[in-house]
């Protein structure tokens, strides 16, 4: 893989093509069932998404432009593919960037009198959503040792990034890390929700929300501008069992950014387990949602590259570097949480060697995602 990066520091704009006021233009493609089994909701298959926007890439001088971007490429086909990540190039040697979160806990209130907020129990637990996602090992340091290496104490996502450019961390860049810091939380943000734009239904244990997605977008942007969350800071919306839909259920995540293209943010749902008929619950939503925005945040383009499909949520081809959806639904189990340990399960990840068609891989252990999903880069997809 040859390779050429410059780091520089940008807003946060992603994938600017399409308004939602005609709709998704996105395709949606949904995961596979588990032969034999089905979801919870009948006809439903767990996916993610991202949603466009038709406006011009902020100048690279905007105001507020805090959050850092580098740049890479490698060559495939004879072509060249540029892609942009948060944070530092980890060729550069060792630096750490801090990225201010702020989470922004939602309420779904319904016209059939169901309450689903991220400040409630969540079923079968003491906790709620918001306590759960703040002590997971998403922000807090957990220990990572895929294949028995050791890629740090640290959170999820910088575990991952320090895995995926392993051959630049285990030698010249020890102390290279992408983190989520400092994270602050806004006030429960209560969304009435009309009998068109959503319902409920029963669930293995608390109810399902299910929420048009055009409708909620609409309301995240505002929330943007009202709640004054800076550019340098990525904000989180989380919801509890609440799952957007765009002509069926059922999207559990999302990342987009303001029509200036200036703000990005995120969508996740923390959800019951049982929903699926592949383990996806609690922080899996969120984990998908922030290994993308890291490694493809977008900017000044969405980052494009080899053709690839028929795997994990993807069941035709699609060609843009998202590091959770060749692996929707594939999770691993980690504890947090001291005397009182919680077991959590993130999702899977996809290293940039398997998008790239590198082979040996350059990741950790010669791996192509940091659960070892893939013993090889895939052809390219037709």
């Amino acid at each position: 893989m040859a390779v050429s990066k410059s780091q520089k520091f940008v807003a946060v704009s992603l994938c600017l093509v399409v308004l939602l006021g005609t709709g998704l233009a996105q395709k949606f493609t949904r995961l596979q069932p588990v032969q034999g089994e089905s979801s919870y909701i009948k006809g439903a298959q767990p996916m993610f998404a991202v949603i466009p926007r038709a406006a011009n890439a902020p100048a690279a001088d905007a105001p507020d432009v805090q959050v850092p971007i580098w740049t890479g490429s490698f060559k495939f086909g004879g072509s060249t593919f540029t892609y942009h990540m948060v944070g530092t190039d980890p060729g550069a040697g060792s630096a750490t960037s801090n990225i201010p979160m702020v989470i922004v806990p939602l309420k779904f209130h319904f016209t059939d009198g169901t309450n689903l907020s991220a400040s409630q129990i969540v079923c079968g637990d003491v906790k709620n959503t918001k306590f759960r996602v703040k002590n997971s090992p998403l922000i807090k340091k957990a220990a990572f040792t895929p294949g028995g290496t050791n890629v740090g104490t640290t959170q999820y996502m910088d575990a991952f990034q320090r895995a995926n450019f392993w051959n630049f961390v285990s030698t010249t860049a020890p102390n290279y890390h992408v983190l989520f810091s400092p994270i602050s939380t806004k006030p429960l943000q209560t969304i009435n929700v009309p009998a068109a734009n959503g319902h409920t239904v029963a669930g293995p244990c608390a109810r399902i929300g299910e929420v048009d997605i055009n409708f909620f977008d609409n309301i995240a942007m505002n929330l943007l501008t009202s709640l004054a969350i800076p550019a340098n800071t990525l904000p989180v919306f989380l919801d509890y069992n609440t799952f957007l839909t765009s002509g069926g259920c059922c999207i559990l995540g999302y990342h987009s950014t303001n029509n200036a293209g200036t703000q990005a943010y995120a969508v996740a749902a923390y959800s019951d387990p049982g929903i699926f008929s592949v383990p996806i619950q609690d922080i899996h939503a969120l984990s998908h949602e922030l290994g993308e925005w890291m490694d493809d945040p977008l900017i000044p383009s969405v980052n494009i590259v080899p053709a690839w499909g028929h795997v994990g949520q993807v069941s035709g081809c699609q060609n843009n570097l998202e590091t959770g959806d060749p692996v929707t639904g594939k999770a691993f189990t980690i504890s947090v949480g001291g005397t009182a340990p919680f077991t959590y399960h993130p999702e899977d990840l996809v290293f940039l060697p398997w998008f790239a068609r590198v082979s040996p891989s350059t990741s950790v252990n010669g791996w192509y995602t940091f659960l070892n999903g893939f013993a090889a880069p895939q052809a390219v997809c037709h």
